[in-house]
């Protein structure tokens, strides 16, 4: 038996052992109004990537390095750029184990289509997945990548532009990646941090901490459509139960926060917001992440707390406790159908793609979430 043949047998091996595993915690539990929460929540504290299985609040700690975000991918794969250092690890969501490290970084974003990923360098890049082939490149000056959201038909992606202190204002660009064409690229006004799409309401929603409103806008335009106020900075948003519902993470003076909900509802007059919540949380929300299926949303505190919030039972249902205040926090879904390993370590990237590196930049230069560059290699 080969050792890629070997490293399947041991993986589906891995995911029969954490089916059973999971359905074994999941038994004793009691969850009377809903089913239980699904998937495995992600965090990146310090030098490690927390996996938190949900139901129980059990956590696995992996040695990763400094990670900023978490780039989940089908098949149960979960890529944790170290930009310091210029690595990556890859993390199995079956296993809960590290798989692999890269050299350079890997960045994938994903759509609903299994076999193919977006990565932002100098230009945008469409490849195939597992085995890297280049599909296409888009000529687009993206900058400093702060947020990518790509469209569920894999049809558009959209990148929020900023560094983490704002110093070189916030940009929404949307690439159509069927024409290959850059759309827009528009300067956004306030402190936008993080916006969230709903393709059932058509509309994406921008937190701005600097005005304490959520804008709703048009997703092809930016044409706006409608403001929510909150009582305090919109830290995050997600959207939940079928993209029907907008769950904002909002900070407060006092140090605490709370979790608005806002459940929207169409007809012959348009959209309008039918009813609304507010949940307290405990201590100042840093990160919004929604459940598979969106019946939960999980809330990462400043400290390391983690809230996982029942969005139709409008209550916490249960806490979690981190090492630290997290960078990044992804609900995933390792169900996800998918390559059962993605194979990035049998050979060279092809060459006409080169390695990912980070962008060299000048001494006391802000970094923020450094931007990956195409440098080609060496003849």
């Amino acid at each position: 038996m080969s050792e890629k043949s070997a490293r399947v047998v041991l993986m589906q091996i891995f995911r029969t052992s954490a089916i059973v595993a999971l359905t074994m915690l999941t038994a004793g539990l009691c969850w009377a109004k809903t089913s239980p929460p699904t998937g495995i929540l992600a965090a990146s504290v310090g030098d490690s990537v927390i996996l938190v299985e949900p139901t129980s609040a059990r956590t696995i700690t992996l040695e990763t390095g400094p990670i900023g975000w978490l780039f989940p991918a089908p098949g149960g794969i979960l890529f944790a750029p170290d930009v310091i250092n210029a690595r990556t690890t890859v993390i199995s969501l079956i296993a809960l184990a590290v798989v692999d490290r890269l050299d350079g970084l890997t960045m994938p974003h994903f759509s609903a289509n299994p076999d193919r990923y977006t990565a932002i360098t100098d230009e945008i890049v469409m490849l195939s997945y597992p085995d890297r082939a280049v599909i296409k490149t888009i000529p687009a000056k993206i900058a400093h990548p702060w947020q990518v959201i790509m469209a569920p038909d894999g049809a558009a992606m959209m990148i929020l532009e900023r560094l983490p202190d704002g110093s070189t204002g916030v940009h929404m660009t949307t690439v159509n990646l069927i024409t290959s064409q850059v759309v827009y690229r528009r300067p956004l006004t306030g402190d936008i941090r993080h916006f969230a799409l709903s393709p059932q309401l058509g509309v994406l929603a921008l937190a701005d901490a600097e005005t304490d409103q959520v804008h709703l806008v048009e997703p092809a335009t930016l044409t706006p459509i409608a403001v929510r106020t909150t009582a305090g900075q919109p830290i995050d948003v997600v959207f939940a139960h079928g993209g029907k519902v907008m769950a904002t993470a909002v900070a407060t003076d006092d140090g605490a926060g709370f979790v608005d909900l806002a459940v929207f509802k169409t007809g012959k007059k348009g959209m309008r917001i039918d009813k609304e919540f507010s949940i307290p949380l405990s201590a100042r929300p840093v990160r919004l992440a929604a459940s598979p299926g969106g019946t939960y949303v999980a809330v990462a505190l400043e400290g390391g707390s983690v809230a996982i919030v029942d969005v139709g039972g409008r209550e916490v249902i249960g806490t979690g406790t981190l090492p630290g205040t997290p960078r990044d926090l992804r609900w995933c879904d390792p169900t996800r159908e998918g390559p059962m390993i993605a194979n990035w370590t049998d050979g060279e990237a092809v060459p006409e793609f080169g390695t990912i590196v980070p962008k060299v930049r000048e001494e006391g230069e802000l970094s923020g979430l450094e931007e990956p560059v195409r440098k080609k290699k060496p003849d």
